[in-house]
C-alpha cells in the first residue's frame, strides 16, 4: 500500500473492490473479445491500407495537390463509386443553369430562417395547445438556431455533357424536424405493392418468378429527375385524401393544419448556393427526410391511374425501386413506343429506357446484372460499375504531367 502511495496512485479503498458474480464476469470477457476483435480488424485494416500499390498512391498524391487548387471541385459521381475532379466555373455555371429554372427555383433577396422559424413554432404552438400534437411530436418538430440548407451537385457522369443532380444538404434547417416528424404519419400510407426495398428484395423477387416470365424481353425504365418534377400541389391533396378520406382512422390534426405543415415541410425550403438565397418552389429536395415518401406516393398515385395502360401495354411485370423499374415486356409493342406512351400520362413525368442486351440477353439493375434463359429461371449475379476517376480537360492534362513526374 505505501508503495502504491509512493507512486502517486494513491490508497485503495476497500468499497470500491468488486467482485464481479458469474453473469457480469461473462459480459466483462464478452466485451474484452469484442474489443480485442475490433482492434485486430483495424490493425488489419491499417496494415492493407499501408500496401497501397504505386498507381494508388500516385492518385493519391495526385488528389492531394488538387485539393489546393480553389480553380476545382473534388467530389463523387451521382451514382456508383469514384472520384470526380471538375473546374469550378463550369460546375457553378451548370448549377446556375438549374436554379435559372422559374418553375423550380426562385433567387430570394433576404435571408428568411427567423421569419419562416417563428411562424413554423406559432404554428406547432398552437396545435400543442390545442392537444392535437404529441409532445415528441412538438419537440422533433420545433426548431431553433436554423440556418439555410445548401446546395450543392452530384455529377452524372454516365451521361452525356456531366450534367448534375441537385442535393440539399437540410441538416439543421428551419423545417428538417418537422419533416422528419410528418415522415413518421406518412408512411402508414406506402403501398408495397410495386415497391423494392434493395438489391436483396430484388434478386429473391426475380428468382422466384415462374418460367413462363422468362418469354417477355427485360426493360428498366427511369423517371427523368423525379424528384424536382414532383407536382407539390397534387402530392399534398393525394396525402390529405389518403389520411382524411381513405384511412379509416384520420389523424387528430384537423386536415387544415396538416396541409399547412406539409407546405412548411416542402414548399418553404430556402438555400445558400455560392452566396445567394433561392427558394426551392416546384418539386422536393433531395436530401430532404420528407422526399422519398413524397416521391413514392407520387408514383404510387400515379401507377394506380396507369394500371389499365400498363395491360394494354402487354406490360406483364412492373417492380420499381424509387425511380427506377424493371419491366418485363411482351414483344408485340417497342420499347420506344412504350416509353412514349408512359411519357403522355402526366405533365411531370418522363420516361427515358434501357433494354436488354439483345446477345447475352442481360440487364443491369439496382447493382445486380439479372439474364434471361426462355423456358428457364432468372439467373442473377452481383454487378458493379469500376470506379471512376473523370476529370475535365484542364484537369485529366495536369494530372498526366503529373503522373509522367
Amino acid at each position: 500500500m505505501n508503495e502504491l502511495k509512493e507512486a502517486g496512485v494513491g490508497a485503495i479503498v476497500k468499497s470500491d473492490v468488486r467482485v464481479l458474480n458469474p453473469k457480469e464476469l461473462t459480459l466483462a470477457a464478452d466485451l474484452r473479445s469484442l474489443t480485442q476483435s475490433f482492434l485486430h480488424k483495424a490493425n488489419e485494416f491499417r496494415q492493407q491500407n499501408n500496401k497501397l500499390d504505386s498507381k494508388e498512391k500516385n492518385y493519391r498524391a495526385i488528389l492531394k495537390k488538387l485539393r489546393e487548387d480553389d480553380s476545382i471541385i473534388i467530389t463523387r459521381p451521382d451514382k456508383g463509386r469514384g472520384i470526380v475532379v471538375m473546374n469550378r466555373q463550369d460546375y457553378v455555371n451548370k448549377m446556375l443553369t438549374i436554379l435559372n429554372d422559374s418553375t423550380k427555383f426562385s433567387f430570394l433577396l433576404e435571408d428568411p430562417t427567423i421569419k419562416r422559424e417563428k411562424l413554423l413554432n406559432d404554428l406547432l404552438k398552437r396545435l400543442y395547445n390545442e392537444h392535437c400534437i404529441t409532445d415528441q411530436f412538438h419537440s422533433i418538430a420545433g426548431a431553433t438556431g436554423s440556418y439555410p440548407g445548401r446546395l450543392y451537385g452530384l455529377p452524372k457522369i454516365h451521361k452525356e455533357n456531366v450534367p448534375l443532380r441537385p442535393v440539399l444538404s437540410s441538416i439543421g434547417t428551419f423545417n428538417y424536424g418537422l419533416a422528419k416528424a410528418l415522415s413518421q404519419i406518412l408512411s402508414t400510407i406506402i403501398e408495397k405493392k410495386n415497391m423494392i426495398r434493395d438489391s436483396f428484395d430484388f434478386v429473391k423477387e426475380v428468382r422466384t418468378l415462374s418460367k413462363d416470365f422468362s418469354k417477355h424481353r427485360m426493360v428498366s425504365f427511369d423517371v427523368s429527375s423525379l424528384y424536382t418534377n414532383v407536382p407539390i400541389n397534387e402530392t399534398i391533396e393525394i396525402i390529405l385524401n389518403s389520411l382524411y378520406v381513405i384511412q379509416p382512422i384520420p389523424p387528430i390534426i384537423k386536415r387544415d393544419d396538416m396541409k399547412e405543415l406539409l407546405i412548411f415541410a416542402t414548399k418553404n425550403s430556402h438555400f445558400l448556393f455560392d452566396g445567394k438565397v433561392y427558394d426551392q418552389i416546384g418539386g422536393v429536395s433531395m436530401g430532404s427526410p420528407l422526399a422519398p415518401l413524397l416521391a413514392e406516393i407520387f408514383l404510387q398515385e400515379f401507377e394506380r391511374k396507369i394500371s389499365s395502360l400498363l395491360q394494354e401495354l402487354w406490360i406483364v411485370y412492373w417492380k420499381r425501386y424509387v425511380d427506377d423499374t424493371f419491366v418485363l415486356l411482351n414483344s408485340q409493342f417497342t420499347t420506344k413506343h412504350v416509353c412514349a406512351e408512359l411519357s403522355k400520362c402526366h405533365p411531370s413525368i418522363q420516361f427515358t429506357s434501357e433494354e436488354e442486351d439483345p446477345v447475352t440477353r442481360t440487364l443491369p439493375f439496382l447493382d445486380v446484372l439479372v439474364q434471361r434463359k426462355p423456358g428457364a429461371n432468372f439467373h442473377t449475379c452481383v454487378y458493379r460499375t469500376k470506379n471512376v476517376l473523370w476529370f475535365n480537360d484542364k484537369v485529366e492534362q495536369f494530372c498526366s504531367e503529373e503522373v509522367q513526374v
